[in-house]
């Protein structure tokens, strides 16, 4: 006699739902922010966050006091977990010239950078929110422009102590925020390509080392004129 399989009732109750912990939680609502700002810009509400994350207005305080103290979650985790610590060991190898550290460091973060969410979220942040820019900006300029400057001083013979001037970081400002409009019209035009990235990292790095050799201690932008 033949036997027929056992089927689950479609009326039977749905297993209970996963209790999530508190860190699990606030994780789940900081990606629900990234994706929500990434769409909408910094503007976007909490009403909204809390509907994508799937939780009420009152638990998303719980966790967030206030909208700035969430903003401050999604910049850390998508701007400053962004950061490589081997980034630092590729700036500071002088085995190699300034010129190839950094190509390697710009070829190792764009490959990073370069993504919807990142490049966005970018975006919005200097068109509509100043105090994450300026965060941004801090960091980029300690962590990125700040050696370079440095490094290519000590690579010309020129004496690397006195502090670097806001002066002397227009250039590398220039080369930095080109490549982020690059990868801005990667994004927008759908044609990314990775060796001509590398070959616009390696034009934007040329045109920095030539302006610098043109400088001398004397002539160079070693003190803000304004």
């Amino acid at each position: 006699m033949p036997t027929h399989k056992r089927t689950q009732s479609s009326d039977a109750p749905a297993p209970p739902r996963r209790r999530m912990s508190p860190e699990d939680r606030k994780e789940a609502i900081v990606s629900a922010a990234v994706e929500l700002f990434a769409e909408n810009g910094f503007d976007g509400s909490t009403r909204d966050l809390a509907r994508g994350a799937g939780i009420t207005q009152p638990l998303l305080y719980r966790y967030f006091p206030s909208k700035e103290s969430l903003i401050e979650a999604v910049y850390a985790s998508v701007f400053l977990k962004s950061w490589d610590p081997a980034w630092d060991d590729i700036l500071k190898d002088r085995d190699l010239s300034v010129r190839d550290r950094f190509q390697r460091f710009y070829s190792a973060y764009t490959e990073t950078i370069f993504q919807p969410v990142w490049m966005r979220l970018w975006h919005f942040a200097s068109l509509r929110d100043a105090e994450v820019y300026g965060w941004y900006r801090e960091v980029v300029q300690e962590q990125i422009l700040k050696p370079l400057v440095r490094e290519r001083r000590i690579e010309l013979g020129h004496n690397p102590g006195f502090a670097v001037s806001p002066a002397e970081l227009e250039a590398p400002w220039l080369l930095h925020g080109g490549l982020l409009n690059y990868g801005l019209r990667q994004q927008v035009t759908g044609q990314a390509d990775r060796d001509a990235r590398d070959s616009m990292i390696r034009q934007a790095l040329e045109m920095y080392m030539l302006f610098t050799a043109a400088q001398t201690p004397e002539t160079g932008p070693t003190k803000d004129p304004r």
